[in-house]
């Protein structure tokens, strides 16, 4: 098979690398020239193409008060035993759209111990943002490149009485004791964090354990120096529905608890908090809403809350110690539990303390640094030193999601499933505690009374399935067989609605913090499980935990029932619009009767996002269908029922519509495809009753019809084999490929027209190449696809492009949400050189490396090593490859070749070579199953 080079592909490919010439030859077709100057000229570096937030863009912009600094890694230079971990730099991300946080945190830790800046607002979605130099305190959990905000559990802040500096704005939000800084006075690695708070004159350093938050305050002598912890902060989507503290005078310590509401419907928290130097006086604060203002509650008291002495609400407790000698310093150590306070060392957040017993702040932080060392060390890469940077960062960064849920006894606070998982109303509260091994397994509990495993939560599984659970898959196969362990728990746990009716839970949509928010869309569970299943991951971690045969058979048969369940109408716990795309094989999308205005202008139609819906829930049957075979085997009648369902994303595929036929589109109920619904996700008006794919639709989920046009991960050959029928019915003589092809040149060559009303992206789509969006997921895995066709030379391109305009090594470095880790993940997968379109199928398809050499540690003691000689900014393209000595022509790679240890050698080149990988047998296998529609079932007409 060759697929021949068109002119747009030329253009396409000179635009996307700055090179120009194109002729019939099979090598070496472009010299250099000019760049096309539609697109971003790449060896030079590209700038993200990013709509202005708050005072920032996708330029470093330091605050005023701030002076312009080296954005290098801010690490202090005499810690030693730093190998790659010198190279991580948690400032990344923080500017802009990233949403990340420079703080203290382990490897998927339950405590995320991080600066907060004290302000409300997008660009605070994780609690700091780069371009504001003040500071508010230090919470205890944050989001990690979320798109929404919630947590910044207990603020704690030092103070004396050198300043009386405020966030002041009138709200008990703030109304906050704040400092400013300078980001030349900041120090941030994997584990440590470090700030001079300048109207106090005091050093604060922060580092954690998996479940303890370890802070060190060095106090300059002061009349007066105190630490406030304030249970009441809160910002964004979350407030403080309860709030408790108390103090342990016999103890010297402080206990409370914060419970909230917000995304999370249903948070707690409880904490023990313990420090070296002797308590001088505690005094309490309350905020009194009619004064619009903290007061202090009357000497003498040691424990106030919503419920506790009076109802004070948002509780401070201000903690004095004597600073009388200059260089005081204080540790204090804070534990997290969600299950309660505990006493004694025996449960709750008092067990989770004794992670640290008997440890200092240095001990504790050097025990963190040496956890990341063995997680960021499992890859070892050599080359470009700034692109180091960035690929340990990345790395860092993937491992902030899927965090801790389970004490360290293994309890937990079962999910709560809130009010967005449920749309029919019945709202659970899941207070229940269970433990993970009473949750799974049917054999006795440890007589240790400790867990054989580890409940995670924080699963923002609509972006993270794409590379942050392919790439665990990789590093830390146990762990996420514990993560699948956790997802069954999910499912399994029961509740009883507001009407009396017992329930079970689901599988993980978008969870953290024990609650389910039902944020996003699709069963992202699915491919997760389906990858321990395949892989053969959880069958060993199953082995090593002791799990009789009989108990792993149960467990896996659980899984897959778990998921059938939730995947069908009748047995669905919450799961949106599951009824409708069993009935009709789709998810109907239905227009406003009334002119745009007489409905705000939001959207045409009545419900949002219903071909994304459509598309990945067909993806979603695959995983079914393909574990329904690992477990129960391909004669098992539902491998059938599911193998066909995963064809339903023909359905949304309109074949003659009254405008741009041959895309995905929005269909009614009728089977009718609607050529209407664009919108200005700007003004949010709509612009235009005509259908075109770069316009922003609500049919799609934060994109527009080009960037989903190639959403069929787990069928990309079908995915050809029907843009070819349709090719056909418009050109006989077309062959197969031709428009996907085609159609992929034209995707990285339409560049979108920011400043034109009728193609406004929405704020999501960030980090453009042509339509292609790096800054957000459902379009990251389409630079991978040229392989499909015998064109991995413009994937090449088109990766290299992507990379350039997305990431580099500043606060701005990662060009919109990173999802926890998703985004990072992607740039690990790339550097390496491959990449999983089909997340859970084994089968990664190759890039281009970014490396001259980069070792895997896949456990067992091997090694898989991928060498690219030659490599660099400029040398970008493939010419030839050998995998353990051999040519290797193929354009991707297997889970077992990866897995076995090897070494894949490239040598790389400035001009593409159109001959490596190029024909029929070096493309990737077709992974689509069930019965492919046919011709006459095709929808025929739009309206």
């Amino acid at each position: 098979m060759k697929f021949k080079p068109s002119l747009l592909a030329c253009a396409v490919l000179s635009g996307l690398v700055g090179l120009t010439g194109c002729n019939d030859d099979t090598t070496n077709i472009y010299e250099g020239g000019d760049t096309n100057p539609a697109l971003p000229d790449i060896p030079d570096g590209g700038k993200p193409v990013c709509p202005p937030v708050g005072d920032g863009d996708c330029d470093d912009k330091p605050n005023p008060e701030t002076p312009e600094i080296d954005m290098g890694v801010h690490i202090p230079v005499d810690f030693a035993d730093m190998d790659v971990t010198r190279y991580v730099n948690p400032f990344i991300g923080t500017g802009n759209l990233g949403n990340t946080y420079p703080g203290a945190t382990t490897p998927h830790g339950m405590v995320q111990l991080s600066p907060n800046n004290g302000s409300n607002g997008w660009e605070y979605i994780s609690g700091y943002y780069y371009h504001d130099a003040r500071t508010s305190g230090f919470s205890h959990t944050h989001l990690s490149g979320a798109g929404a905000g919630d947590l910044n559990d207990i603020l704690v802040m030092p103070i004396n009485s050198r300043s009386d500096y405020m966030i002041d704005e009138g709200s008990a939000t703030l109304n906050l004791e704040a400092s400013r800084f300078q980001h030349r006075d900041e120090q941030a690695t994997a584990g440590y964090y470090k700030v001079d708070l300048l109207d106090y004159d005091i050093k604060a350093e922060l580092t954690a354990s998996d479940r303890v938050g370890v802070h060190r305050y060095t106090f300059p002598r002061d009349e007066k120096s105190e630490i406030i912890v304030n249970t009441g902060f809160k910002i964004n989507w979350d407030y403080t529905s309860d709030s408790y503290l108390k103090w342990d005078k016999d103890n010297n310590r402080l206990e409370g608890h914060r419970f909230s509401d917000g995304w999370a419907p249903s948070q707690k928290e409880f904490f023990v908090m313990e420090f070296d130097q002797p308590i001088k006086n505690v005094r309490f604060a309350y905020y009194d809403k009619e004064q619009g203002r903290y007061m202090d509650v009357p000497e003498g008291i040691t424990e106030i809350g919503d419920e506790t002495r009076g109802k004070y609400q948002y509780a401070r407790a201000y903690v004095e110690f004597d600073t009388s000698k200059d260089g005081l310093t204080v540790e204090a150590k804070l534990a997290l539990s969600n299950v309660e306070i505990g006493e004694n060392g025996k449960s709750g957040a008092s067990l989770n303390m004794t992670e640290v017993a008997g440890m200092n702040f240095d001990q504790v932080r050097e025990a963190a640094t040496k956890k990341w060392e063995d997680e960021l060390g499992k890859i070892q890469v050599s080359g470009d030193e700034d692109y180091k940077q960035t690929f340990y960062t990345a790395m860092y960064h993937s491992y902030l999601g899927q965090t801790i849920h389970s004490d360290l006894d293994g309890r937990y606070r079962q999910v709560h499933q809130g009010r967005n998982a449920y749309p029919d109303g019945n709202t659970p509260w899941g207070d229940k505690i269970d433990t993970l091994k009473e949750s799974i397994r049917t054999a006795d509990a440890n007589k240790d009374g400790k867990a054989d495993f580890t409940r995670y939560d924080t699963f923002s599984l609509w972006d993270t399935y794409r590379a942050v659970q392919p790439l665990s898959s990789i590093l830390e196969p146990d762990r996420l067989a514990d993560v699948v362990l956790s997802m069954l728990s999910y499912a399994e746990e029961e509740w009883v609605d507001d009407k009396g009716n017992v329930r079970k839970g689901r599988l993980p949509e978008w969870t953290f913090k024990g609650n389910e928010t039902g944020m996003m869309m699709g069963m992202h569970s699915t491919p997760v499980i389906h990858d321990v299943l395949s892989k053969g991951s959880l069958e060993k971690r199953m082995i090593d935990l002791g799990f009789t045969e009989a108990e792993r058979k149960d467990v896996k048969e659980r899984l897959v029932e778990a998921m059938i369940t939730d995947a069908r109408a009748a047995t669905s716990q919450g799961v949106a619009w599951i009824k409708e795309y069993e009935e009709q094989g789709y998810v109907p999308a239905q227009l406003h009767d009334t002119p745009p205005d007489s409905y705000g202008g939001h959207s045409p139609f009545k419900d949002s996002w219903t071909a994304s819906y459509s598309l990945e829930y067909s993806m979603n049957d695959w995983a079914i269908a393909q574990s329904i075979k690992e477990v129960f085997g391909e004669e098992d009648p539902r491998y059938t029922e599911f193998a066909n369902r995963s064809k339903n994303w023909q359905a949304q595929f309109d074949f003659g519509g009254k405008q741009y036929q041959g895309w995905f589109k929005a269909r009614d109920y009728d089977g009718e495809f609607i050529d209407a619904g664009w919108v200005d996700p700007i003004t949010g008006r709509a612009v235009g009753k005509d259908w075109r794919p770069d316009m922003f639709n609500w049919a799609f989920s934060e994109s527009n019809g080009w960037q989903y046009s190639f959403s069929v991960q787990h069928d990309i050959h079908g995915l050809i084999d029907l843009m070819t029928r349709f090719d056909k019915t418009q050109n006989p003589e077309a062959e197969r490929g031709d428009l996907f092809a085609a159609r992929l040149d034209e995707y990285w060559s339409t560049y979108p027209d920011r400043n034109a009303g009728d193609n406004q992206f929405p704020v999501f789509n960030t980090g453009n190449v042509g339509q292609h969006v790096q800054g957000n997921e459902p379009d990251i895995h389409v630079p991978y696809l040229y392989n499909y066709v015998g064109q991995p030379w413009k994937g090449q391109a088109a990766i290299a492009a992507a990379t350039n305009i997305c990431y580099k090594n500043t606060a701005d470095g990662i060009c919109g949400n990173d999802d926890f880790g998703t985004l990072s993940a992607w740039f690990v997968f790339r550097a390496l050189g491959f990449y999983p379109v089909n997340a859970s199928s084994g089968i990664y398809e190759i890039g281009t490396p970014l490396f001259e050499s980069a070792s895997i540690d896949v456990g067992n003691n091997q090694k898989f090593t991928v060498t690219a000689k030659n490599v660099s900014r400029e040398n970008i393209f493939i010419q030839s490859a050998r995998y353990n000595g051999k040519d290797f022509n193929r354009t991707y790679l297997t889970h077992d070749e990866i897995m076995y240890g090897g070494e894949l050698e490239f040598v790389m080149g400035d001009k593409p070579n159109q001959r490596w990988g190029s024909l029929e047998q070096d493309l990737p296998p077709a992974q689509g199953i069930g019965e492919f529609l046919h011709e006459d079932e095709m929808p025929a007409g739009s309206r």
